[in-house]
Parts: C-alpha cells; structure tokens; sequence
C-alpha cells in the first residue's frame, strides 16, 4: 500500500465520518435547522429517501467486502467511499430533514429522521471499522474470525436500517398509520389479555407483601378479613364489568384497521385532508392503548372507579375512531351507492361499542369500595 494512497484514504474517510456524526446530529429533534418554505407542489422527498437508503446499502456492502477481503486495498475503499460523501450521504439527511411535519405528520417525520439518524450512525461505526483496518499497515493480513464478525455485523445494522427506511418511503403516511395502529392494537390487546388473567384474591399489599403487620387486636384482625373480603368481591365485581367493555374496544379497533386502513391504495399519494384524518385516528389509537392500561392500573391499585373512569374514556375514544371512517378515506364513494361489506363492518362495529357503556352499570356495585393505596 502506498504512502499516498493510505494518505489519501485517510483523508477521505475522515470526511465521511465527520459528514456522518454532522448529519445525525443536525436530525435530533431538538436540532435547530433553517429549511426552506415549505412547497406541496415539490417532489415528495420520500423518493429521495428511497432512493438514498438503497443506494446507501449497496455501497456498504461493498465497502464491507472490501475492508475484510486480503489484500486490502486503499484506492478501491477510496473510490467506493466517494459516492458516500458526494451525494448518499447528503441525500439521505436532505430526505429526511424535509420530510416535515407540515407536510407528512410529526409523528411520521420523527420516525423518519430517527431511521435516518440511526442508520447514519451505524454507517459512521462500519467506517470507524474501515478507519482502524487502515491504519494497521497490513494490508495481506487475514482478519480474524472476531474481527470480521465485527464487520458483518455492523453491517447487518445498516441492513436493518434501510430495510426500515425504504418502506417507510415507499408507503408514506398510510403505510405508516397502518403499521403503527397495528403495534397499538396488539398493545391493547396484551393490556387486556393481563387484565383478564389478573386475579384481585392475590392482591399483594406493596407496604406489606408477606403480611408480616399482624395486629394483636383481634377485633381489628376480624375487621380487616371482612374488608379483604369485600375488597376482592367488589374487585371482581369491577373487574367484569370493566371487561364488558375493554374487551370490546380492541375487536372495534381492528375492524378499522382491516376494513379501511388496509384497503387504502398506497399506490397514490394521500391529500393533505386524508394524512389529518390518518394522523387522528394513530393518535386516538395510541389514547385508547394508554386508557386501557389506566383502566386496568385503577383496579390493581384498588381504585375502581378510576377503573371504570378509564374504561369509558377509552369506549368514547374508540367511537370517535369508528365514527371518522364511517365513508372510506381514500375512495369517493358515491351517496346513492349500495352500502358496501367493508361499511357494514365499520357500521357493525360502532353498534358493538355502543352497546356498552360503563355509565350505565349499577352504582351499587362501588358501594363500600376500599382503596389499598389511600
């Protein structure tokens, strides 16, 4: 290996990973960035993203070859990383930096320049990687085992990181309500699924779990067995009817998802009407996840009217998702039209919610109700 072509590596992979650890930072979101007006008509930058992310693992992957590869070559690395720093790199942030939340959501254009943020930093760790092999000064030198599982695994993380990105790209927004909704249905499935399981008989008092504060009194002994006894009736009792409704609110959600998010066609880019209503119904998704788990906390903390509190608030939310996609999102459907399956489900599923309502169960049921944790 020459002086000169080592020199001349060194000079560039430098650059690369100064352009790495600039670009991730300038994507942080408490990063300050002038960015030019935003522009409806320009060319959605997702296109460049895309193209970014694919263009970024096939020249990793051969700069991956090549580091582990003997003899190791300075000029070949040096050619592979020109096109990094003269343009993937900076696609890739331009991408993601105008991928705005005016335009894409904030939610989404997080997502966005977080994917971007991490892949730049794993690419700024397999070019720390390439930086060390050079200076080794052994260029027929065979890596090791360990050391090219370093290099393999570093990467897969790019890999991982692109493979993110390009869909994210490729379906916009309505691709991503549709994953994210999912990620939350799952999580209220799972709330209430524990919910279900959870038995108020094995109640453990934090303050006291191996029941070790024996009172001397027995009056008072006799007294506090009356009241755990009361407590897991009146528990049980909560618990049911909370479930009355819980259960109901996740079959509710999915119907949603399958009936109208996933039969938006992502093939067409979504107007700035239909990315509003996507982005409220991810966000009443992720409200009804957090109730759910406020409900079911309220009862394991033996507060059953915040339990039920929750339980509503969570069936409320719910209608309001349902209500908001009574018409499809992505078709005009004409108002003379025969009422398609896909509408009847949606109707179907507000009717489902609707027949249960927290408010409506017999007060008597938190009568003498005891909290645990006062």
């Amino acid at each position: 290996m020459s002086v000169s072509n080592n020199g001349s590596l060194a000079a560039v992979l430098q650059t690369s990973i100064s352009l790495c650890e600039r670009f991730a930072a300038s994507l942080a979101p408490n990063a300050a960035i002038d960015l030019p007006p935003t522009n409806p008509d320009s060319p959605s930058p997702l296109i460049l993203a895309d193209a970014a992310a694919a263009s970024l693992k096939s020249q990793v992957t051969k700069l991956s070859l090549l580091a582990i590869t003997t003899p190791f070559t300075a000029s070949a690395i040096t050619t592979c990383l020109k096109p990094l720093n003269e343009s993937i790199l900076t696609s890739l942030v331009t991408a993601a930096l105008l991928t705005t939340a005016e335009l894409f959501t904030a939610s989404f254009s997080g997502e966005c320049r977080s994917l971007a943020a991490t892949t730049l930093l794993d690419t700024q760790g397999l070019l720390q990687l390439i930086a060390t092999r050079s200076t080794e000064g052994k260029p027929k030198t065979e890596l090791s085992g360990v050391r090219k599982k370093a290099f393999t695994e570093a990467t897969g993380r790019i890999w991982d990181d692109c493979d993110k990105l390009v869909p994210l790209a490729k379906e916009g927004v309505p691709g991503y309500v549709v994953r994210k909704s999912k990620e939350w249905l799952d999580l209220m499935k799972d709330a209430v699924r524990e919910f279900e399981e959870w038995d108020p008989a094995e109640n453990i008092d934090d303050d006291d779990p191996f029941g070790e504060q024996l009172s001397d009194d027995d009056e008072e002994e006799n007294l506090e067995e009356g009241s755990d006894t009361d407590r897991i009736a009146i528990s049980a009792g909560v618990k049911e009817q909370a479930l009355k409704v819980l259960n109901r609110i996740p079959q509710s959600i999915h119907v949603v998802i399958k009936q109208r998010l996933e039969k938006m066609d992502l093939s067409k880019q979504a107007s700035r009407s239909q990315i509003k209503q996507l982005d409220t119904i991810l966000k009443r998704s992720r409200h009804v996840s957090e109730l759910i788990d406020e409900s079911a906390e309220g009862m394991y903390l033996g507060d059953p009217e915040i339990c039920l509190k929750k339980a509503g608030e969570a069936r409320a939310v719910t209608i309001e998702v349902v209500e908001s996609v009574l018409q499809p999102i992505t078709q005009k459907q004409n108002a003379a039209s025969n009422q398609s399956k896909e509408d009847k489900y949606i109707q179907r599923a507000l009717e489902w919610i609707q027949q249960v309502d927290p408010a409506n169960f017999a007060p008597s049921t938190l009568s003498g109700s005891h909290n645990r944790n006062p």
